[in-house]
């Protein structure tokens, strides 16, 4: 198995699937919405003030719910398993 590892301000992130609105047995896809994406935190890394010339640990925890914009992030595939890799600056909010 592979381990990935976030650097320079980073953060992975698992997609959480959104469940799609239906009317009766029909499934409405929201196709005309650019809508955020929900991910969980698997991982973050430390990010480099300049200011103060030190390594700040990162507000996110692991397990942390959050939203991401849709073309905010690189979606990948690693041992069959997708991930989201975005900035710690790029995420909208966490979900609590």
């Amino acid at each position: 198995m592979n381990k990935i590892t976030p650097l320079n301000g980073y953060v992975i992130l698992k997609p959480i699937e959104t469940q799609e609105e239906t009317f009766g047995n029909i499934i409405i896809p929201d196709l005309g919405k650019e809508r955020p994406e929900m991910g969980e935190v698997v991982d973050s890394s430390t990010v480099y003030n300049f200011h103060t010339d030190k390594h700040v640990e990162s507000k996110l925890k692991p397990g942390q719910t959050v939203l991401i914009p849709k073309l905010g992030s690189q979606r990948i595939v690693l041992d069959g398993q997708d991930y989201f890799i975005c900035k710690e600056t790029d995420i909208f909010a966490v979900i609590e």
